[in-house]
């Protein structure tokens, strides 16, 4: 049980990712404290420009922000130390965990700070300094744990995967991975979203401005797909990472090349009604495959010489 532990974790960064969210949720909490007797009862969790329009209790307020710094930080920072995740993807989590948490410390400070002397806690603002100064040092320290943050080299998934290669190179032929996305212009709209109206937003409320944030990272996400291919499995990972479908070529009944609207699948993303699923980023390019249980799965090929390979392994896999 310990050894399976070992190849599944990165132990150094497992007690890192969940060592640094909880202290940072119990430095906040420990913080509030001074400012107990400081602030309203109720305290205000939501502003608009004329003030706190929802609250909640002191002990409230601060117990179940710290939670949330710590279970947000943590889940992310989690992924970090997962030893079958590329280093690539591990740094990249380490580095969202660690600013998330800090991110959501510097929205609840500055909504306690805002607070702080108000009698009423509907003529409270979040203190903007805190916000400002918080969110710079979130982003620093983010850019530094990427590049600071080192994963351990482990023998992976991957190098199993590269001497198979060598000792195959039939099977290195019919093995690849490729990427698929939307265009740019999408991502342009998403970030003019994401990042600018958000900030305008921050005026408003923090919260409504980091819902609209994640909710365009999100949104961006799904357009963008990661494609697995070989022919053992076929795997297509939203985001590069949330898996939404896999199969194995031998129960292939049917793979052809097609251009697809997304529309005809209920839009972009991924989609799923009874046995059909679709992966789709953008109308053009997709492999259809039918399998012997009688699920029909979509996915973007991103260009004709992609897809015509993908189908090639199909069918030489499944004899189709």
């Amino acid at each position: 049980m310990a050894g399976a532990t070992e190849k599944t974790w990165d132990r150094k960064a497992l007690r890192f990712a969940i060592g640094y969210p909880l202290l940072l949720a119990v430095g906040f909490g420990l913080a509030s404290l001074t400012f107990r007797e400081r602030v309203p009862r109720p305290m205000a969790w939501m502003w608009n420009a004329d003030g706190g329009r929802a609250f909640v209790p002191y002990a409230g307020y601060i117990l179940i922000g710290a939670a949330l710094v710590a279970v947000v930080g943590a889940l992310l920072c989690l992924q970090a130390a997962l030893l079958k995740r590329p280093p690539i993807s591990r740094k990249i989590f380490m580095a969202g965990g660690v600013g998330m948490s800090m991110f959501l410390t510097t929205v609840l400070a500055s909504g306690l700070v805002g607070q702080d002397g108000v009698a009423d806690a509907r003529d409270s603002h979040p203190d903007p300094i805190v916000l400002a100064m918080g969110s710079g040092a979130t982003v620093a320290f983010a850019v530094v744990m990427l590049f600071a943050f080192k994963p351990d080299e482990q023998w992976s998934p991957r190098d199993q995967e590269a001497l198979l290669d060598v000792l195959d190179p039939e099977r290195a032929a019919a093995t690849f991975t490729y990427w698929a996305h939307a265009r740019s212009s999408v991502f342009v709209m998403l970030g003019i979203i994401g990042i600018s109206v958000s900030l305008l937003l921050l005026v408003v409320s923090p919260w409504i401005s980091l819902v609209l944030t994640l909710a365009a990272v999100v949104a961006a996400g799904s357009l963008v797909a990661r494609v697995s291919v070989s022919p053992e499995a076929v795997g297509v990972f939203l985001a590069g990472i949330l898996p939404v479908l896999r199969f194995e070529p031998a129960h292939v009944l049917r793979a052809e090349f097609e251009i697809v609207a997304a529309r005809n699948f209920g839009g972009w993303g991924y989609r799923r009604k009874d046995r059909t699923v679709s992966v789709l980023v953008a109308s053009g390019e997709a492999v259809d495959v039918i399998l012997d249980d009688g699920r029909q799965a979509t996915f973007s090929g991103r260009d004709g010489d992609t897809g015509r390979r993908v189908v090639a392994v199909l069918r030489a896999a499944s004899g189709a």
